[in-house]
């Protein structure tokens, strides 16, 4: 199937999430778990990982200061990034990697190099394939599997959990199409989010 690129960005499907990951270091691995099954920036994602007293894994979030957003466009001066059951042992694992190994933070050339080698290695076209693909990916994933939840639209939650304002999130989101198979594999990633 064609990727699916949006402004320049690759929307990875589960396959192409599987593949890459595979590819990955065990400490690559973790980081993009955290950063795929969180949707945040690259720049709060580093400084959670300096502030894992953030993460409250019975309330499946990680809740962001304002010291914690640094965009200026930003909707939301601090909230809370929620998460879905696997995003949660996703950063249970790395809080555990980080506390155990010191596992550090990456620079986001280094990282979108390491990203794309695993793409090379994957098969994988190199197009669109950039460090903020996960952020992509993640509200991709939950706008797909969730806007029309049995608990009505949550577009709104979801927006607001990554930051966005409803219309950033409809004018980038709700018209990407994944294949039938895709999107039932997005819905066991997404179980759980937000107590849904």
């Amino acid at each position: 199937m064609k990727p699916i690129v949006k402004q320049r960005t690759r929307i990875l499907t589960p396959y192409e999430y599987k593949a890459i990951r595979v590819q990955l270091n065990r400490e690559h691995r973790l980081l993009f778990d955290g950063l795929i099954f969180s949707g945040m920036r690259g720049t709060e994602f580093e400084m959670f990982m300096k502030n894992l007293d953030w993460f409250d894994s019975r309330r499946q979030c990680i809740s962001l200061p304002s010291s914690a957003i640094l965009k200026a466009k930003t909707k939301f001066r601090e909230r809370d990034v929620l998460l879905s059951d696997m995003g949660v042992r996703a950063v249970e694992d790395l809080c555990y990697a980080i506390n155990r190994d010191g596992l550090e933070s990456f620079s986001r050339q280094a990282w979108g190099q390491d990203l794309k080698r695993a793409a090379t290695k994957a098969d994988i076209p190199l197009i669109g394939i950039a460090p903020k693909m996960t952020r992509k990916t993640c509200v991709s994933w939950l706008v797909s599997a969730l806007s029309h939840s049995e608990r009505g639209n949550t577009s709104l939650l979801i927006a607001a959990s990554m930051g966005h304002d409803l219309q950033t999130m409809m004018h980038h989101y709700l018209s990407i199409s994944f294949s039938a198979q895709e999107r039932t594999e997005i819905e066991t990633f997404t179980r759980g989010w937000g107590g849904i």
